[in-house]
């Protein structure tokens, strides 16, 4: 068993059941895609604790929307396409806000290209196997990696800057490994 049905499986214990049946995966993703400008706003203002807690809530949607579609037999070219919007969206937000501050700007710069590499690399998968490859591997622990990097951030803000900051921009240069691995782990046929 891989660790995506790992997840899912942990997922469709505890979650799932608290989310009624007519609350579709599209609908979690547009909750994320909707938090998005509502984490800008929070950021901006400098309001880190409630800006933490959306986006903590608002990165554990996406577990929630791709276990949910699993689960619930309900996967959709669509949400597909959403998800990934919703991800880029909610990740490059945070890192435009905080990485260029914490880190400069060289390393948004490359998250940013490798990003862009990613995009085109689905795009070319597409037009190969004709539909939409969705999230990889690769992809999913990329998201989980940036997520943590960006919640030890806010951390740093509050706390040990040195040692939370330290961490979470190990967490960063890592991501982009796997950045490139999901790039180049689309499906060939």
């Amino acid at each position: 068993m891989n660790f995506q049905k790992y997840s899912d499986s942990l997922i469709a214990v505890t979650i799932l059941p608290l989310i009624p049946k007519n609350i579709t995966p599209n609908h979690v993703t547009w909750l994320r895609i909707i938090s998005v400008p509502f984490i800008y706003y929070l950021l901006i203002k400098e309001l880190y604790i409630s800006g933490l807690i959306l986006f903590s809530i608002s990165a554990l949607t996406d577990a929630v929307d791709g276990a949910m579609a699993r689960e619930r037999n309900q996967i959709t070219e669509s949400g597909k396409i959403l998800d990934a919007v919703a991800d880029r969206g909610l990740i490059t937000l945070v890192a435009f806000i905080f990485i260029p501050k914490y880190f400069g700007w060289w390393l948004f710069i490359a998250i940013i290209a490798l990003e862009l590499l990613n995009i085109l690399m689905a795009y070319r998968c597409k037009l190969r196997i004709k539909m939409n490859p969705g999230a990889n591997w690769a992809g999913k622990i990329k998201m989980i990696i940036q997520s943590v990097a960006f919640i030890f951030i806010f951390f740093g803000i509050f706390a040990n800057p040195v040692f939370w900051l330290g961490i979470s921009e190990k967490f960063l240069y890592v991501s982009l490994i796997f950045t490139l691995l999901q790039s180049f782990s689309y499906p060939k046929k």
